[in-house]
């Protein structure tokens, strides 16, 4: 008997390990394409999930923003969710708390509750500053019933849930579109010349470099010796504390995403190599995921 309660308690301590290390994915992945998929890791290691989708209703728009599904379930992907019933979900959810529901429902071909084609269907809504959240979840017959103790986890946990899907949409909305940043040599040029203490000639050598020029061609373009290219080059990259163009694709980067996200592409106020670095390393603000950790700590 007491090796049996050890057991089990050495079970329960494995679970939790591994829940609060799917966790931490789901946090690492806030703002990147794997979000849905570490998201659907957790929700399998708490509920057991075999789908899920994530929907934001703004400005009475609804837009599935991201899914998963497991091996063998791919047919699940298919949205059977319509505005009507979001909005139906957001008129019964009460602020400030997350709502959460659960139902049965059939395949459309299907006229029975029963065998593979059951699912269970789990919604966790909230209502947030910039939008309404949904957090659909999906589960075949084969899980069988979600022991209460797990149900109650996943109430508890609901808020925090939707407030890393609300951070997740932010993030991705505030990524920059960075096609223009490499496909003209005059934005390139003009975003180096205005931001940055380099000269004239280690900023045209800077911006043909990224552009796609080789030395000869930069030469050639310039009209200067192939060496005098070089010269300029390691200059530049003494200048800017880099050694490969790599790290200047990734300067260039960075100093693109600072300047056009945060200004128009006049008046900008001259960067540092200090400030720009500070920039580079610095991330947005995750408040949820520290309350994640705190959560599950």
């Amino acid at each position: 008997m007491t090796a049996a309660l050890s057991l089990s308690e050495t079970e329960r301590r494995q679970s939790r390990v591994f829940g609060i290390s799917c966790f931490s994915a789901v946090i690492e992945e806030i703002g990147r394409e794997g979000f849905a998929d570490r998201l659907l890791d957790f929700l399998d290691c708490t509920v057991g999930a075999d789908h899920c989708a994530i929907f934001q209703l703004r400005d009475h728009e609804l837009t599935e923003v991201g899914s998963a599904y497991r091996s063998g379930s791919a047919a699940m992907s298919k949205s059977d969710l319509t505005p009507y019933e979001v909005k139906r979900q957001q008129s019964q959810t009460r602020l400030p708390s997350a709502r959460l529901d659960v139902c049965n429902i059939a395949d459309a071909n299907e006229g029975r509750l029963d065998g593979l084609h059951k699912r269970q269907r789990i919604m966790i809504c909230a209502q947030k500053p910039k939008a309404f959240y949904c957090l659909r979840i999906l589960r075949l017959a084969h899980r069988g019933r979600i022991p209460d103790g797990k149900m109650d986890h996943l109430r508890e946990i609901a808020d925090l849930l939707v407030s890393l899907v609300a951070q997740h949409i932010e993030l991705q909305v505030r990524k920059p579109n960075l096609t223009p940043a490499l496909t003209s040599l005059d934005e390139i040029q003009e975003c180096i010349s205005s931001a940055t203490d380099l000269s004239r000639r280690e900023g045209e050598v800077c911006a043909r470099i990224l552009y796609g020029y080789s030395s000869c061609g930069i030469a050639l373009d310039l009209g200067i010796g192939k060496e005098t290219v070089m010269t300029y080059r390691k200059r530049s990259y003494q200048r800017l504390g880099i050694g490969s163009q790599r790290e200047l694709l990734m300067w260039y980067l960075a100093l693109w995403s600072a300047l056009r996200g945060r200004t128009g592409a006049n008046d900008v106020d001259l960067l540092t190599n200090a400030e720009l670095n500070s920039r580079i390393r610095s991330k947005p603000p995750r408040a949820a995921a520290i309350a994640a950790v705190l959560a599950l700590a």
